[in-house]
């Protein structure tokens, strides 16, 4: 009997710490679970985010690494959950506790293992009041691995290699160095600059595709136009109000309607230097606008002077910005001779009442009752006739040297002229049935393309 009552003992025994060891390990493995939700959702965002990027720089890259990598980012986080979750760890002893008080063993199972009492019947399924939360548990690992298989098997575009940018309009480089210069030198207004550099930047908006689009190129075209035409209009008014300084300093003692001539043309400078797009810089244009125009003869010669080298100045800092470099040569080749500034020698030729340069054969002031006497080699010394472009024949004694393409004679001829008799006809009235295009437009054409036609050629 006392050999049975040791059997049953150790077997009670054996039992009860199979239960206490497999209590602990759920209660540890919840702890593990609960430490490692958190961190699991974390990282495995993360290495989604990673995986599609990757996949994306690298679309041929075997998939079998890309598993082999969230395997390692997965084992590397459930490590360090478990480690956090050790101390919270339960050992087989502590279970007996949770086994008595779930089955009210009333401390059964821990003074038996003390040894002051026998260990209790096992019963067929002991437990100790714990179960799995199975939508808690399962929340965290599921949300994770969709979030991966979604990293390793989402389509992704990879990315192409990048275009080059097509090269800008000439004419925008072109145009921003010109208004840097500008700027630099101080010739101009900064508003003026502003606005077409604006212009600029909104050509340079558009798609890089539509740069040398149709209504890009127009578009530039008439901003380079605009640019020009303000360039050059100022770059006339700062000549034409430098030329009546100068009218004025080297003739002051000209009569009264010449002052006055030269006055209005300052004037008319002056309203177009106030009134264009392109203005003078702001310094230069309020000297200007102090100056009255009706008492432009009363300024000292050195003023006169002062203005005129400050006007050239600023011409000089101008020039090549206009469509036309420097003075304008049309200025210098109509001059008659008649204004003060204009050159001695621009006139009447040689037997005019002037003070041509040479008797008889230069230029010079000519009388009223005179043509205009232009120097004929005002724009320099003609060069010899070498009678380029004439064709003449090419006479060859032995045709059996001729090669094709040789000339062999030249020979005048005339237009077959029609010189028949017309009739007179009303307007719009048709006589014949038409030739060439007229007859194709009557005869191969249904009334609606007409129609058509007629209205894109309008």
């Amino acid at each position: 009997m006392i050999e049975t009552a040791s059997v049953n003992t150790a077997s009670s025994k054996t039992v009860w710490e199979h239960h206490a060891r497999k209590i602990s390990r759920q209660v540890n493995i919840g702890w593990w679970l609960q430490t490692l939700a958190g961190p699991l959702v974390f990282f495995s965002l993360v290495g989604t985010c990673a995986l599609l990027l990757i996949r994306r720089e690298n679309p041929n890259l075997p998939l079998w690494q890309c598993s082999l990598a969230v395997s390692g980012l997965i084992a590397i986080v459930a490590g360090g959950a478990w480690l956090l979750a050790k101390k919270f760890f339960e050992k087989p002893a502590q279970s007996f506790v949770r086994i008595e008080a779930a089955m009210h063993l009333r401390s059964g199972l821990s003074a038996a293992l003390a040894g002051v009492a026998p260990w209790p019947q096992a019963p067929a399924k002991p437990h100790a009041g714990l179960t799995w939360n199975w939508s808690r548990v399962l929340l965290a690992p599921l949300a994770a691995l969709l979030m991966l298989l979604a990293g390793l098997f989402v389509p992704v575009s990879a990315i192409l290699p990048n275009k080059p940018a097509p090269d800008e309009p000439q004419a925008w480089a072109r145009t921003e160095s010109e208004l840097q210069n500008l700027e630099k030198d101080a010739v101009v207004d900064q508003p003026y600059i502003e606005e077409v550099r604006k212009k600029i930047e909104d050509l340079r908006a558009q798609d890089p595709e539509e740069w040398f689009g149709h209504s890009s190129m127009e578009a530039t075209d008439n901003m380079r136009k605009e640019h020009k035409s303000e360039a050059k209009r100022l770059e006339r008014d700062m000549s034409q109000a430098a030329k009546a300084f100068g009218a004025l300093e080297k003739n002051p003692a000209t009569s009264d309607q010449e002052k006055q001539r030269i006055a209005n043309e300052f004037e008319q400078a002056l309203d177009g230097m106030k009134n264009g797009g392109m203005k003078p810089n702001p310094a230069l244009l309020e000297q200007l606008k102090s100056l009255d125009p009706a008492k432009l003869s009363q300024l000292t010669p050195e003023q006169l002077k002062q203005m005129k080298e400050n006007l050239e100045k600023a011409l000089d800092k101008l020039d090549g910005q206009g469509e036309g470099e420097g003075e304008d040569w049309a200025d210098e080749l109509n001059a008659d001779g008649s204004h003060p500034g204009d050159n001695e020698g621009q006139g009447q030729g040689g037997e005019g009442e002037g003070e041509g340069e040479g008797e008889g054969e230069g230029p010079g002031k000519g009388g009223v009752s005179r043509g205009p006497g232009h120097d004929p080699n005002l724009l320099g010394k003609a060069s010899q006739d070498l009678k380029t472009g004439n064709m003449e024949a090419l006479k060859t004694e032995d045709l059996s040297k001729a090669r094709p393409g040789d000339l062999l004679e030249l020979q005048d001829g005339e237009h077959d002229v029609d010189k028949s008799a017309t009739g007179i006809s009303g307007g719009g009235d048709i006589k014949g049935t038409g030739k060439g295009g007229d007859r194709v437009w009557k005869e191969s054409l249904d009334p609606q393309e007409q129609k058509a036609l007629k209205k894109f050629f309008e």
